[in-house]
Parts: structure tokens; sequence; C-alpha cells
């Protein structure tokens, strides 16, 4: 059993979490303007944490600059999937479909790793694509809600990228990982600067420093340290309550309706996701 302290840094750092989709969706800023916005911040304090601790970047190593680069790419591909899923679709839509993440990962186990994907994991799969065809109000990709989902299973499938880049990049601290993925992020990001659009209200700067402060700097700091040091079980499991907080923020300040078709697709990939999470952690103690 891992320490307590780790699965509560666990879910703090989901309940920060919850409040992207809420935030994304609200403001009137573009999927450029909030990814460039947010990785100034999270990067620009990064640095400041890195150059005053004894985890100096010049420590690293040719073949981990590599490393740092690519999960980097990765997390910005990601990032500007995830919002583009939130403004096509809706808040809880696009959670959702980013959480098929859990199932997805099992893919690239295989690949990998090779890891062989038994017939109840196809099952979990199947109920996963299930749960959002479920939501969708038409299967066809010129509904905006359609392809909204779409674009949230592919920032699914990034996300359960990242712990395993992560892993492999476990020789640097965690403080040096987070740095090297948000600015590594923001490198990415920075080509796509004529498209973002600063012509703001106060109200979308403030949700941008709190999407950047709390959202990121926050929420993916403590998650960089939770992902690395829990076991995949704990982490998949943990990162389902994000789904329920998404559900209930949105409803508040969205006025989102939380529908039968909303609860049952939800509940049909958090079910699925964490029951093929605990399957595989007792086949693998087996």
């Amino acid at each position: 059993m891992p320490p307590l302290s780790l699965i509560l840094v666990a879910l703090a750092a989901i309940v920060a979490m919850s409040a992207v989709p809420v935030l994304v969706k609200s403001t009137a800023a573009n999927e450029v303007t909030i990814g460039i916005a947010r990785l100034v911040i999270a990067a620009g304090v990064v640095s400041i944490l890195v150059a005053v601790s004894p985890a100096r970047l010049r420590a690293i190593r040719a073949h981990q600059w590599r490393q740092l680069a690519v999960i980097g790419a990765v997390f910005a591909v990601h990032w500007l999937t995830y919002f583009a899923s939130i403004k096509m679709a809706t808040a809880v839509i696009a959670a959702t479909a980013i959480a098929t993440y859990g199932v997805q990962y099992l893919l690239l186990a295989w690949w990998f790793n090779r890891e062989p994907v038994r017939g109840a994991e196809w099952l979990a799969m199947l109920a996963c694509l299930g749960g959002c065809a479920v939501m969708v109000p038409s299967l066809s990709l010129s509904d905006s809600v359609t392809a909204g989902i779409v674009v949230g299973l592919v920032s699914g499938f990034l996300y359960a990228c990242l712990p395993l880049l992560h892993q492999r990049a476990a020789a640097l601290s965690n403080l040096q990982r987070t740095w090297g993925q948000f600015s590594f992020a923001l490198l990415c990001f920075l080509p796509l600067w004529p498209l973002a659009d600063w012509s703001l209200s106060n109200t979308d700067y403030l949700q941008l420093l709190t999407l950047g402060l709390l959202c990121t700097v926050v929420a993916h700091g403590l998650w960089v340290k939770a992902s690395t040091e829990l076991p995949p079980v704990f982490t998949g499991i943990i990162y389902y309550v994000y789904i329920p907080l998404a559900m209930i923020s949105s409803s508040v300040f969205l006025d989102e309706a939380i529908t039968a078709r909303k609860l049952l697709g939800a509940g049909m990939i958090i079910g699925a996701s964490t029951l093929v999470t605990l399957y595989r952690w007792q086949r693998s103690r087996a």
C-alpha cells in the first residue's frame, strides 16, 4: 500500500484539474491563447523553482534532453486537442472523452511493453467507445459534439502516453521533468502565436491566470509526482474522480444539464476503465 500522502497528492491534483473544462469553456480565449498563457505562467514559475533548486538543468544529459523534448511535444498536442474538444463539444463530454485514456493505455502497454491484451480488456475498450457513442446526439462528424468527442479521444490517447514517458525519464527529478514538460510544450505552441487572440476582457485574463497557476503549476506538478511514484492502479482509479467533479462544476457554473445519456455514457466509461485497471493489477500480482 503506497503512502497516504501520495494518494492525497493525486486527489488534490485531480480536484484542481477538474476546474479546467469549465474555465476553458467559459473564457472567450481560443485554444492557442489558452495554451500559450498557461504555459508562459507555468514555465516561468517552474523555471524560478529550478533556478533556486539543487536539481539544476546543467546536470541533464543529452539523451535526457531528448526525453524532455518528447514529453513536451506530446503534452502540447494533448492540450491543444483537449481545449479544442471542450470548445467543440461541452465541458462534461470532453472531460469524459479524455477519461478513456485508461483503456487506451492498454494499447500503449501492448505496443511498448508487449503486454498482451486479454478479452476482458478488449470488452472494456468497446464499453468506453460505447459510452462515448451514447452521449452524442448523432454519429456524424458534421455534428460539433461528435467531432469534439473524436478530438477528445485523440487527446486521451496522448494523455495515456505521458505516464510512460515520465517513467522512462524517472532518473530526472519531478521538478526537472515538470520544467521540461512545460518549457518544451511552450516551444511547440509559439509557432501558433499568430492564431492567438489577446483582445480579452478582465474576466478572461483572470480565468487564464487561474488556469495557469492553479490548474497548471499546482495541479500538473502534483500529478507528475503522483503518476511517477504511485502504481498505475491507484492513479488510474483516482483520475476518474475528475468526471463527477467536472459534471458538478459544469452544472453549477455553466448551467450544463446532467442528462440521463451523459450519466449513462460516463458510467460506462468510468466503470469499464476502473474494472480493467483492477483486473490488470490483480493479474500483475498473480
